[in-house]
């Protein structure tokens, strides 16, 4: 996913706040809807963030899989700065990609981020030129669609799901149920053999 203008996504439209400061919620909650169905198809979500992402547009984009930000990238919160509760689930996404200190810091400092700075505080994955993010999005897609399609999706599905653990033996479990299915599958065999042959022929080539 990326912006079709200069920006990613630069927010909710101000008539849809101004409905809802006179009480109706509709658009706000339809505004929500959208970008939760992101977190919730089984597909590998990459967002190639071209330019500012704010407000909601910064919901839009936390909600995807993986970020790619451009160095024009700007991250905006800017719930703060118009006095108005984070919505659509903020502080958990903000506080999933960089914790809870970081993220109660930036909702009340009105803290920003450009590309590279997102990539080093965990906002974004990588950041490239501006010309070159989409081709970066395309690559990786490109990449993991080297991969066995229900393996990428169990994948993306218990990487989700993470956050909502309680503790380290929860994901044990989890990973286990997946991990015997993929041992079971013939990506796995195949990939074990490729390991045994090169692991041969290092040692030969050592002896």
């Amino acid at each position: 996913m990326t912006g079709a203008g200069p920006s990613f996504c630069a927010g909710a439209e101000l008539s849809t706040l101004e409905q809802a400061a006179d009480g109706d919620f509709t658009l706000v909650r339809r505004v929500y809807t959208g970008f939760t169905r992101f977190m919730s198809t089984p597909l590998l979500t990459i967002a190639a963030i071209n330019g500012p992402a704010v407000g909601a547009g910064l919901n839009l984009a936390l909600a995807c899989d993986i970020r790619i930000a451009a160095d024009s990238a700007r991250f905006v919160p800017r719930f703060a700065e118009l006095r108005i509760f984070p919505g659509g689930g903020h502080t958990w996404l903000l506080s999933r990609a960089i914790g809870q200190q970081a993220a109660t810091m930036a909702l009340l400092s009105g803290r920003t981020w450009d590309g590279r700075q997102a990539t080093e505080a965990g906002l974004a994955a990588q950041c490239v030129p501006r010309e070159r993010v989409v081709d970066a999005a395309l690559a990786l897609a490109g990449h993991v669609g080297e991969l066995e399609a229900e393996y990428v999706r169990r994948l993306v599905s218990v990487l989700r799901s993470v956050p909502l653990l309680l503790d380290h033996n929860q994901a044990l479990e989890i990973e286990a149920e997946h991990q015997h299915w993929s041992i079971q599958q013939p990506a796995f065999r195949r990939g074990l053999a490729r390991l045994q042959q090169n692991l041969r022929a290092r040692n030969e080539a050592r002896a």
